[in-house]
């Protein structure tokens, strides 16, 4: 019979794929386009998805520009959902009665973010492009159309 050896290896992760990445993503969502630091989970949803791709964020970048939202659907990463109970449990953010809100240890994550210009510059130059512009009402007005 012949015998199986198995030798572990490490194996790299994909910047995407790790978790801190994720919470880094989120923290800036809330910042940049959250009133008050706030934002739904729909939204950070929405915001997460479009960051996946610039084509998805120039689609952003125009509904922010006009006003409306016009995209048929979006995808609801479940990575996202996990990368936000761990900023939960490490006291960045708060769970509120519609989304979350940052605390201030999450917004000293941000301010560290936001004072290196070497990490996530491309998020956040796109991010700041949208900023507030994409409200929660737009967003709400756009997820209704899926009933």
């Amino acid at each position: 019979m012949a015998t199986i050896k198995f030798t572990p290896r490490p194996m790299p992760v994909l910047t995407e794929l790790r978790p801190m990445y994720k919470i880094c993503q989120a923290l800036l969502i809330l910042h940049l386009c959250g009133h008050g630091s706030k934002c739904s989970l729909v939204k950070l949803h929405l915001m997460h998805w479009a960051m996946k791709s610039p084509r998805r964020m120039e689609t952003m970048i125009l509904a922010a520009q006009l006003g409306q939202i016009s995209l048929p659907v979006w995808g609801f990463d479940p990575a996202l959902s996990i990368a936000l109970q761990l900023a939960f449990r490490d006291g960045l953010i708060e769970a509120t009665t519609t989304g979350f809100k940052l605390l201030p240890k999450g917004q000293q994550m941000v301010t560290d973010i936001m004072s290196d210009g070497t990490v996530m510059a491309d998020e956040k130059a796109t991010l700041s492009k949208i900023g507030r512009k994409i409200t929660e009402s737009m967003v709400k007005t756009i997820s209704k159309e899926w009933e």
